[in-house]
């Protein structure tokens, strides 16, 4: 897996914002309203979404579930509404993804 950050003079100025196309892609294709956990890749530390419809998502084991927000939560529970590129957490194994409409996407792993 490529790493996400480069060596000088690539990690300077606006290179920094345009890291190299992954060699590791996941196509993903979400049905309305259903739960997939998509394996983290070992040695992954970065991933980007990218999604033509809206998507939740949440970090965390084979045992991690999510369900689309029905009202407002106070617990810290919650799940991140169509994040762009994140660093991933030690120990996390899974992504689960859900989408209240069906829509098709990516997930670009870096290490």
């Amino acid at each position: 897996m490529l790493p996400f950050h480069e060596e000088f003079p690539f990690n300077a100025g606006r290179l920094a914002f345009a890291p190299l196309f992954s060699d590791r892609v996941e196509d993903i294709v979400l049905a309305a309203d259903v739960l997939l956990r998509v394996q983290v890749p070992p040695g992954a530390q970065i991933v980007a979404f990218s999604f033509d419809g809206d998507v939740r998502v949440r970090c965390g084991g084979a045992e991690t579930s999510l369900g689309l927000p029905a009202a407002s939560s106070t617990d810290g529970t919650g799940s991140v509404l169509n994040p762009a590129l994140r660093r991933l957490p030690a120990g996390a194994t899974h992504l689960c993804l859900r989408a209240a409409n069906a829509c098709k996407g990516s997930l670009e792993f870096w290490s």
